[in-house]
């Protein structure tokens, strides 16, 4: 165990050693810490390249590198102390998912450019990147770490490194460096697009004894497989993936450079942003295997208070019991002071004692923040440290008693009542020490949209074991007959026990409004004839266009029989009749003129249904006005 941290859990293990979650106990902040196993530790050559690597490692501050904020060895151990990264590997995420999305690939080759170009700068390669060393955090950034830690494959002649991202010059001339590096760099873009390395072989009888020869000729003689990568990445890998070092990029930041220029042209200005959503989304599903998700082994409040109370001096013992002794005699007096002079009220040895600590700590955080890695063997001064920056979780408050007081256990985090718009975020801890609550808001469009992050805020909760904090965002209205996904995505520090929490929930925009009908193909006079099929008059019709001429005929004199042929055409009604709607079927006019003639004498046809075409013979006819 390192001191000055205390370890929570195992997060895992691999061929270099095993890595642990811990905390830094000046400040509770979280750490990762790696143990590597003897293999490495029984490597001479391998010890004395990381030693002189990590003076370098621990200056590179780059958002694209893993931090190494010290390392430790003793005789027995060798302990490297870095930042934690709160994601998961590109390995499990390829391991869940078989590939991403080409922008999302392009992202994550530019991070890992980004950090080779950080650590080729100060005269450090990597020697092994692999989708193993990259992690993917909850905001779809990756990052980039285990600097120099390499181990040999179990198999004479093989130089150290991962046989499926090892460069040919790697295997003819055990030649390591940064065109290496940019070769396994272009590997695992490959790998990311399609879902395996460039190059694989076959598992034989023998395993992994047979697969490692067959990769050796496949990587040093085997053309690059670009016809099944897309189009926008074949230049990339062609360079990158050349077998002569001299045909590769100059430099990873000239690579970054290309990669940039490629992906515009082929997936436009904002391809990093829709890659590095698809990560995110990609990772968040795999929340629960976040470092921070599980925090069963957490000590418990008690332990972490007997941690943190420091030991006291004698001389502030027996002030202590000479304070106590004053106390019990007051009680013992009915709280009365006696009289006359000689009354001293004393500080608390609380007080004194944070005092006297801070006093002691200041300067040997100070120190050792210059000094120099070295082996350590007893005092924690005598390590080579670069201290967990300040951007972690703050220090915790103290009271003004003097005791500080622990980071409480999140038993439970949830979102209640989200609609899109407003809910609620309940948390239940174990203590009313301070909470971080870390809120995203996030919009996704349609069904098989891609989650982006629009809105992100950060609370902090103390007093209380059971908090109820509302949230409300106002994304906007979607257009008529859209929909999009309003989500919220909740973490906590100290993290939850049940981890990370999502909530979506549909957003629809406003029904689109009813298209106008469409007109049909008659003539523009035909729309405006009335509801029983007859055209609106013209003026030059209007003497015969009232019609209730028609609804009194049994009031009207018969008309002479020889005047009927005059006053109606025969052939008119035929004519007109036609012309109305097509709504009406063309059996009404029939129909109506046979149902009105019941109280019709049976001789005058004429008069049941005015026409407006015999308007010019109404002299021929005069009498209908005349019996009127």
């Amino acid at each position: 165990m390192v001191p000055g941290y205390r370890e929570v859990r195992q997060l895992g293990a691999g061929r270099t050693g095993r890595v642990f979650l811990a905390t830094y106990q000046s400040t509770g902040a979280y750490v990762a810490i790696k143990y590597l196993n003897a293999t490495l530790r029984r490597d001479a050559e391998f010890m004395d390249r990381f030693r002189s690597d990590t003076p370098h490692l621990v200056e590179i501050d780059d958002p694209s590198v893993v931090r190494l904020y010290e390392y430790v060895e003793t005789p027995t151990r060798a302990a490297v102390v870095m930042e934690l990264v709160d994601g998961v590997s590109l390995r499990t995420l390829l391991t869940e998912h078989g590939h991403v999305t080409p922008e999302a690939a392009l992202a994550v080759l530019k991070s890992t450019l980004q950090a080779l170009a950080a650590a080729h700068e100060r005269g450090v390669p990597h020697r092994d990147v692999t989708p193993d060393n990259l992690l993917v955090q909850a905001d779809g950034t990756a990052k980039l770490g285990d600097f120099g830690v390499v181990v040999h494959v179990e198999e004479p002649g093989v130089p150290a490194g991962t046989p499926p991202y090892m460069a040919p010059e790697l295997w003819t001339q055990g030649r390591d460096g940064p065109p290496a590096d940019l070769y396994a760099a272009a590997c695992v873009l490959f790998e990311a697009v399609r879902g395996r390395p460039p190059y694989a072989a076959h598992q034989g009888s023998e395993g992994e004894a047979s697969e490692v020869p067959a990769l050796r000729a496949k990587h040093a003689e085997e053309p690059i497989p670009l016809e099944v990568a897309p189009d926008a990445l074949r230049d990339l890998l062609r360079r990158g993936l050349a077998k002569d070092p001299a045909e590769r990029y100059a430099s990873a930041r000239q690579f970054a450079a290309e990669l940039e220029e490629d992906a515009a042209a082929a997936y436009g200005p904002d391809w990093e942003q829709r890659g590095r959503r698809h990560l995110a989304e990609q990772a968040t599903l795999l929340a629960l295997r976040f470092p921070l998700a599980r925090t069963d082994s957490r000590p418990s409040v008690a332990a972490n208070l007997r941690e943190r109370v420091p030991r006291l001096p004698p001389q502030l013992w027996v002030a202590g019991a000479t304070v106590v002794a004053a106390l019990i005699a007051i009680l013992l007096s009915g709280g009365r002071f006696p009289s006359g002079p000689g009354t001293i009220l004393m500080p608390p040895p609380q007080a004194q004692t944070e005092a006297q600590t801070e006093a002691q700590t200041e300067p040997q955080t100070a120190s050792s923040r210059t000094a120099t890695p070295t082996a350590r063997t007893t005092a924690p001064t005598a390590r080579a440290t670069t201290p967990p920056p300040s951007s972690a979780p703050p220090p915790l408050p103290t009271p003004q008693g003097g005791t500080s007081v622990s980071l409480p256990t999140v038993r439970s985090a949830g979102i209640v009542g989200w609609n899109g718009a407003t809910g609620s975020i309940a948390v239940s801890t174990d203590g009313t020490g301070p909470v971080r609550l870390l809120i995203s808001y996030t919009l996704r469009d349609g069904d098989g949209g891609a989650a982006r992050t629009v809105r992100e805020e950060t609370r902090t909760l103390r007093g209380s074991t059971s908090y109820n904090s509302a949230v409300s965002y106002a994304p906007g209205r979607p257009a008529c007959g859209e929909r999009v996904y309003a989500g919220l995505l909740v973490m906590t520090e100290p993290a939850a026990a049940n981890g990370p929490q999502v909530s979506e929930a549909a957003v629809n925009g406003p029904a689109c409004p009813t298209p106008p009908p469409t007109r049909s193909a008659t003539p523009t006079s035909q729309p405006s004839a009335s509801a029983t099929g007859t055209p609106t008059p013209s003026p030059s019709d209007a003497p015969v266009a009232p019609p209730p001429v028609s609804e009194s005929p049994v009031a009207r004199p018969p008309d002479p029989p020889s005047n009927a042929p005059a006053a109606q055409p025969t052939g008119t009604p035929p004519t007109r009749l036609p012309e109305a709607p097509a709504a009406l079927p063309t059996e009404t006019p029939p129909t109506r003129l046979s149902d009105v003639p019941a109280a019709q004498p049976s001789g005058d046809p004429s008069r049941l249904w005015p026409q407006p075409s015999a308007a010019p013979l109404l002299p021929a006819s005069p009498e209908p006005p005349d019996a009127e």
